[in-house]
């Protein structure tokens, strides 16, 4: 049964047309995933829906009694009025109005008013129906889940950052649970524990979801369906983002082909007109009359249109390629009240892509802030490698001047380079015509977080440090940054609570737990790999001590657990290394090459270069020592 059915929804802003000829329903309880480049007409469509805005043609059909729940994006002047705690029980007003009254009718009943005594028993049953005795710690919990500590449940609810607010209206709308529920971009500014806690509430409800998300991977987890928005029109697909994609190519492909296949017909018929015709007798010329009506009266297939044009760009890497990039020994960090981390020591070296994963608050951005010296630390030392050229950057895009225009932004940092050169970059993140002259301030979080990258990478670095790089950028943007970023021939260091994102980059994890007893864990091996060498971890910790002697039968079952974890340790294990070695490999012959070419004649270059050699040889030994053990190992088994 449909909830919601847009029947030829058409949006305009004077001659600018944002949405035209729209029609799709969504069925009760779907899932549905709105996807389209950043002002493809996503949020318009959803101020719609919501009666926010009206439509300039078409209708929206809505059931009288459904009740609807919109998660905006909130800005940072949007303030509250209440705590933390109290806005959240806003989602329970009915209730505490019921509470009201059970207790005006409780101070009659201990006056001796024994009338009240039906009225008060019904309200305290419908209090009890309603969920009276539950709902506070149930907000309680919620508030946990998306990273409100106890203390801050009491502090102004005005106090909050802007992503902190978004948080906050999520957890109102999701206990208030409306039977439609319009969520934009919900995953922003959730870590990766609030983002599964997320996952799974929608996958067990029967609300209908709407969901407007950059984010593959929550999108494949939770969606059902998926519609696109793009140039200005809307299609609707069953299945979630990854299906969609391999939907959406074949069925351009297909479109593609049949628009070639008519295009070759039509010349042929048109070639057999003007053939008709030349010979001008009577026979030929009906001929041709009758072919001419046959064209007319085709329907054409319209040319399948070009995908909306998404930035593109590469990143150049600096002439350096020193074998050690960062060192971090012995590094502390505290607030008041709140210890970040104690002790961190790991080493980057050339090529490693090494992601920080851990929940908001852990201090993954106070490192980062620290490794680039924008904060200090309070113990240890980190040292970078000869000659490292850093490009950073910050997720709160601090390191743009708002007073200046988008070509100004890019000139101040690269004076040297030409008006033509500029704008040619420019052109590359999306910045066309006029737009380089606009404010930085008026710029959307998605056109600063462009610019950003485009000023980080203008010239060559060695160390790509990044902090959230992923927010605010549409999904192939997402894709041209992953490209350029596996292409790139350095360093990368970064925090990122994208999944998507992670499994296509990362060859090592540093995962940052305050709460745990080391504080943080390094893993060698991509995101798959520290997801399963965690959970093995977590399995191996939650195991209670057993006095008793075991069972054989309980004994045989853990055996074969702990064989089966090995297995998949040595699945995950094996290509790893080959991928570490082929890797080491590939720098050593290119070590030999500028051995032999570039730096012939210069000792100190070539001294560096024997010793990165060396170390990759021991690093290579040990490798293939893992490797033949593991490899030894699975055939056993």
């Amino acid at each position: 049964m449909s909830i919601i059915v847009c029947d030829h929804i058409s949006l305009s802003y004077g001659v600018k047309e944002v949405l035209s000829d729209i029609t799709f329903s969504v069925n009760e309880g779907a899932k549905v995933g709105v996807i389209g480049a950043n002002g493809a007409g996503k949020t318009s469509l959803y101020k719609i829906i919501n009666g926010d805005e009206e439509p300039t043609g078409g209708k929206v059909y809505i059931g009288k009694s459904v009740s609807i729940g919109f998660l905006e994006q909130i800005s940072d002047n949007l303030t509250f009025d209440k705590s933390v705690y109290d806005t959240a029980l806003e989602a329970f007003a009915p209730l505490t109005e019921l509470e009201k009254e059970i207790e005006h009718l409780r101070e009659r009943l201990d006056g001796g008013d024994e009338s009240v005594i039906t009225a008060f028993t019904a309200a305290s049953e419908r209090y009890k129906d309603s969920g009276g005795f539950e709902y506070k710690a149930k907000t309680r919990s919620f508030l946990k889940n998306f990273g409100f500590s106890e203390e801050m449940l009491s502090m102004p609810a005005k106090n909050l950052s802007g992503g902190q607010k978004t948080q906050l209206k999520l957890v109102s709308i999701l206990l208030r649970e409306p039977d439609i529920i319009l969520l934009d971009e919900p995953t922003n500014h959730l870590d990766l524990e609030s983002i599964n806690w997320l996952e799974n509430f929608i996958k067990n409800s029967k609300k209908t979801f709407l969901i407007i998300s950059h984010d593959r991977f929550f999108l494949d987890n939770v969606t059902t369906d998926t519609l696109e928005i793009e140039h200005q029109k809307a299609t609707m697909f069953s299945g979630g983002y990854s299906v969609f994609k391999e939907k959406k190519e074949k069925l351009r492909a297909d479109q593609l082909k049949h628009y070639e296949l008519q295009q070759k017909e039509i010349k042929r018929i048109e070639a057999f007109i003007e053939n008709q015709r030349r010979w001008n007798r009577e026979r030929n010329i009906i001929a041709a009359e009758s072919r001419q009506k046959m064209l007319d009266r085709m329907e054409k297939i319209e040319k399948p249109k070009d995908a909306p044009k998404a930035i593109s760009f590469n990143i150049a890497s600096a002439a350096s390629k020193s074998f050690n990039v960062l060192s971090v020994r012995n590094l502390s960090k505290s607030y008041p009240q709140k210890k970040l981390f104690e002790n961190l020591s790991f080493e980057l070296h050339y090529a490693d892509r090494l992601f920080v994963l851990g929940s908001n608050g852990s201090g993954k951005s106070t490192l980062i802030k620290i490794l680039t010296g924008r904060e200090r630390q309070d113990g240890g030392v980190f040292e970078l490698g000869y000659n490292q050229k850093i490009g950073y950057y910050d997720q709160d895009q601090q390191m743009l001047d708002y007073s200046n225009t988008v070509i100004e932004e890019l000139w101040s940092a690269y004076g040297e380079k030409t008006v033509t050169e500029i704008r040619s970059l420019l052109a590359r993140f999306g910045f066309f015509g006029d737009d380089i002259y606009k404010s930085v301030s008026v710029l959307s979080g998605g056109e600063r977080a462009r610019l950003s990258i485009a000023k980080m990478i203008l010239n060559g670095v060695s160390l790509l440090v990044l902090d959230e790089p992923t927010n605010h950028l549409d999904i192939p943007s997402k894709e041209t940054l992953e490209f350029a970023l596996k292409e790139y021939d350095g360093t990368i260091l970064c925090v990122s609570h994208d999944r998507y994102f992670i499994s296509a980059l990362a060859t090592r994890i540093l995962g940052i737990d305050p709460e745990s007893e080391k504080g943080y864990a390094l893993f060698d091996g991509g995101y798959k790999a520290y997801l399963a060498e965690k959970a093995e971890t977590q399995t191996a910790a939650q195991k209670p001590e057993r006095v008793e002697k075991t069972s054989s039968a309980r004994e045989e079952y853990e055996n074969a657990k702990k064989e089966k974890n090995r297995r998949r340790y040595i699945a995950n294990r094996i290509p790893v290394l080959e991928a570490e070695i082929t890797k080491n490999e590939r720098r050593l012959k290119e070590i030999d090459e500028i051995k032999n070419t570039e730096v012939a004649t210069d000792f100190v270059r070539l001294n560096e270069l024997y010793e990165e050699e060396t170390a990759i040889r021991e690093k290579l030994d040990a490798l293939y020592d893992e490797l033949l053990a593991l490899e030894e190992e699975s055939a056993q088994k």
